[in-house]
């Protein structure tokens, strides 16, 4: 059985002559942030002269003492970026109101001083620069600084990926437009089928419940890594399951007990961001809604595979799920 790391180390492997003799030297690079490191989905810490598993004060702690660079990946400034990097048409008419509506006009902050108060970035040597959640949430073209910011979503004719694709999407721009996709393209793939509800009368199904997708879709965008990856999200809907991917595993309390039994939140920026503005709810109730829809739908119990990746498989109203 395999040890799981993550996030993966960045390797480079090189080969060198020495006295004629090939030496493989393996050079370890540092990360920009140091990471919380997990072993098999737990993060460890040294006290005195043992070694235990770190509790959620303990990474709590070490998270509080972290200067600006050691922040959430989604609160740090991107660099390169800029107050042109943001959709102003929606931020500048949130500014203006605000600033009408202010006691004092005269006294209330400039733009970039406003969106750094909104955590929208920091100004950094006189000039404002946005964080990656503001770029995700408002930004004119968040691939540009975030490259597997995207979802891949993929058709399948049959029930692996042997079969035959039927239809193949790149969904990119920012998450809110993401989501706006999504919710067109699931719609449409889920067919309702024909099942007896009464005697010798048909009624029809959904094969998924809407709102479980739609769930589902939200927490695929919300709790990913964005940060050390630029693999994308993936969507891959088959004859008989629907597969949920997303790079990283459950976060912090997120990873104790059953998948969805406590909530945590590796982007915490980005999803207050989406909450203001009403793509989720943040009450932590997610995945038990989740549950929930799939149970009266009809469909076998929610399946959840982890390992560096998070991997969420529903599958359809009258099979018996995975053998």
């Amino acid at each position: 059985m395999s040890t799981k790391l993550w996030p993966h180390p960045s390797i480079d492997l090189s080969a060198h002559a020495v006295n004629g003799q090939t030496v493989i030297v393996i050079t370890v690079q540092p990360a920009e942030v140091p990471p919380e490191v997990k072993v098999d989905g737990v993060a460890w810490v040294r006290v005195g002269t043992t070694t235990r598993r770190a509790s959620d004060a303990d990474l709590q702690r070490l998270r509080e003492r972290r200067p600006l660079a050691r922040q959430p990946f989604d609160l740090r400034p991107v660099p390169g970026a800029g107050l042109d990097d943001l959709a102003m048409l929606d931020l500048r008419p949130r500014y203006l109101i605000e600033r009408d509506e202010a006691e004092d006009p005269d006294l209330f902050p400039s733009l970039s001083r406003w969106l750094v108060q909104r955590g929208f970035g920091h100004e950094v040597q006189g000039a404002f620069v946005p964080n990656a959640a503001a770029l995700l949430v408002y930004g004119t073209s968040p691939q540009r600084f975030l490259p597997g910011a995207t979802i891949e979503l993929v058709h399948y004719a049959g029930s692996d990926v042997d079969s035959q694709v039927l239809f193949r999407k790149t969904i990119q721009g920012t998450v809110p437009e993401q989501l706006e996709v999504l919710k067109v393209q699931l719609g449409a793939l889920n067919t309702a089928r024909p099942v007896v509800s009464s005697g010798i009368q048909i009624g029809y199904r959904d094969q998924y419940p809407e709102k479980a997708l739609y769930e589902l879709a939200r927490n695929l965008v919300q709790h990913r890594a964005y940060e050390g990856t630029h693999s994308p999200a993936r969507i891959e809907w088959y004859a008989d399951h629907v597969e949920f991917l997303n790079p990283g595993g459950p976060f912090g309390r997120a990873s104790e007990g059953e998948f969805g039994d406590h909530s945590d939140y590796r982007n915490p920026t980005l999803t207050q961001l989406l909450v203001d503005s009403h793509y989720v709810e943040r009450l932590g109730r997610g995945v038990r809604l989740v549950r929930a829809q799939l149970e009266k739908n009809g469909n076998p119990p929610l399946q959840v595979e982890s390992n560096g990746f998070t991997r969420v498989l529903v599958f359809a109203s009258g099979t018996r799920g995975a053998a």
